[in-house]
């Protein structure tokens, strides 16, 4: 297993075209985890299937298919096997978006949207991934370190479950019926596979799942105290699950720990800090570049600011192999 870091600052990085974002994020992901660029290799994904309107990844454990809302969105969904690659929604097995699965009447998808990826100023990205996870972290329109509301992350891939099951998840955006609307890693619009406790497909009714930091905050802080970076300890994010088949409590508003996130990072004093106040900190700048780009603590971990919104504080993805299982 190697952990790779790709961002759209390297020499030979993949040329973005197209109008809609799904066009470009299917450009960014082909060319990192499946063809490789310039002198970087492939994480060592295989492409499930291609559409028109949609595509799918899969990493052994699973599929994630990406299909087009139009040209800033698009809806994100997981399944364990193919059976039918002739639409942009691949037929499969299992298949889940946000609260939404396969026979349910919910409406709404887990849903990713930006904007105006496409056209508007200062298009950055950047993936860390190995052959089972992916993180994907993009965004546009800032001149600063801090993200913007057109500024998103998925993670997708395996996970480490609580109870020792396999696991593979999709984290991030909204659980949304429309084709827009501002997401975060940290509001409840994932999917898992399989119920974490019991292995099985069934997890009642609505669940859904968030990236769960050192410290939870539902908006925007800033931090008041000087911050000390001889001090910093961070801990590996968490996987949150939401809804009474997961909790096995009874109220459909209960929440549980479901296991952790392979290389996701998070530092209980930077939770409350923008990454404007951060980046220089740790030798970086305040600079829309700094989002993508690695920093190396005085201990020599090497870690890429995960910092997609102003919802989601104190992440960091590390590129240290050990934080990863």
């Amino acid at each position: 297993m190697t952990v790779r870091f790709y961002s759209s600052l390297d020499t030979g990085a993949p040329a973005l075209s197209g109008s809609r974002i799904i066009d470009r994020v299917k450009q960014i992901l082909l060319a990192c985890l499946v063809n490789g660029y310039g002198s970087k290799p492939a994480a060592g994904w295989a492409v499930g299937h291609e559409h028109a309107d949609g595509f799918s990844l899969g990493n052994g454990e699973g599929f994630v298919n990406l299909v087009s809302l139009g040209n800033s969105s698009y809806a994100a969904y997981i399944m364990e096997a193919i059976t039918d690659g002739s639409t942009a929604l691949a037929g499969g097995v299992n298949r889940r978006s946000g609260p939404w699965y396969d026979g349910s009447t919910e409406n709404r998808r887990q849903v990713f949207y930006s904007a105006n990826f496409t056209a508007g100023a200062n298009p950055h990205w950047a993936v860390v991934a190995d052959d089972k996870t992916c993180i994907l972290q993009l965004g546009y329109g800032t001149s600063t370190a801090d993200g913007s509301g057109s500024c998103f992350a998925q993670v997708f891939g395996r996970y480490l479950n609580a109870a020792g099951l396999g696991g593979f998840c999709s984290l991030g955006g909204v659980a949304s019926s429309s084709s827009s609307g501002t997401g975060s890693l940290i509001g409840f619009s994932g999917a898992v596979l399989r119920n974490p406790f019991t292995g099985l497909a069934d997890q009642g009714t609505g669940p859904l799942y968030a990236c769960l930091g050192a410290a939870y905050q539902s908006g925007a802080g800033t931090s008041r105290s000087p911050l000390q970076p001889d001090r910093l300890v961070p801990i590996r994010a968490g996987l949150l699950g939401y809804g009474a088949g997961i909790s096995g409590g009874a109220s459909s508003a209960a929440a549980v720990f479901c296991g952790q996130l392979r290389g996701i990072l998070s530092e209980p004093v930077l939770s409350g800090a923008p990454a404007s106040q951060v980046l220089p900190l740790l030798g970086s700048s305040n600079t829309w570049q700094a989002r993508v780009t690695v920093v190396t603590l005085a201990n020599g971990k090497q870690l890429m600011p995960l910092f997609p919104s102003t919802l989601d504080q104190g992440f960091f993805v590390s590129l240290d192999a050990a934080d990863w299982e």
